[in-house]
């Protein structure tokens, strides 16, 4: 559910002004999150980031736990689960959720990331276009640029290059990725940081 609001919401107020702080000063994804929720496009997502129970499972796996403490603390473990074996915490950027959150990004490394979407629109053939929102300090790259859905509970991934311009990012740089349809507008919020 959370996919839902989350993608359809807004970042501009009911003013059709950015959200602002309490203070005056635009507002980023920490202080607003995913921004003004809209129930009509909630109930009408047309994409969704499905996580699973192992995503969540890898999650723990990220942050040092091994398979048998985690068979420990979940009842829900699935009967072959292992962790993987390159487990370590910068790939909790690789759960499929709806938001990205790249950090320890330092020098003019690139980190992959890669998301998979699923077709609820309830239609077929339905072909998305792409648009990027970032600051001139980060290059963002994604691949495919389109993604087309023949029909509807369709899965596809795209492949998200995060790579700085400038050697260290001084403060955290937000923006979206954003996949638009001639019906829906389904946007994804990101977050770089050298920390």
């Amino acid at each position: 559910m959370s996919s839902f609001f989350w993608n359809t919401a807004s970042q501009i107020n009911n003013m059709k002004a950015p959200i602002t702080t309490e203070l005056g000063a635009i507002a980023t994804a920490y202080d607003y999150g995913a921004g003004e929720l809209s129930t009509s496009g909630a109930l009408q997502p047309g994409l969704v980031y499905e996580t699973t129970t192992t995503d969540y499972l890898n999650f723990l796996c990220y942050h040092g736990y091994n398979t048998s403490t985690i068979k420990i603390i979940s009842k829900d473990v699935p009967a072959g689960f292992t962790c993987p074996k390159d487990s370590r915490v910068d790939l909790i950027s690789n759960i499929n959720y709806p938001s990205i959150a790249v950090f320890n990004l330092i020098g003019k490394q690139s980190r992959n990331i890669t998301r998979t979407l699923t077709n609820v629109a309830g239609d077929g053939n339905t072909i998305y276009s792409l648009t990027i929102e970032a600051s001139s300090n980060l290059t963002v790259a994604v691949s495919p640029t389109s993604l087309q859905f023949k029909k509807n509970g369709q899965r596809l991934s795209y492949e998200v290059i995060f790579t700085p311009t400038v050697s260290s990012l001084q403060k955290e740089v937000f923006g979206s990725i954003i996949w638009t349809s001639q019906k829906i507008k389904v946007r994804t919020p990101f977050v770089a940081s050298s920390r």
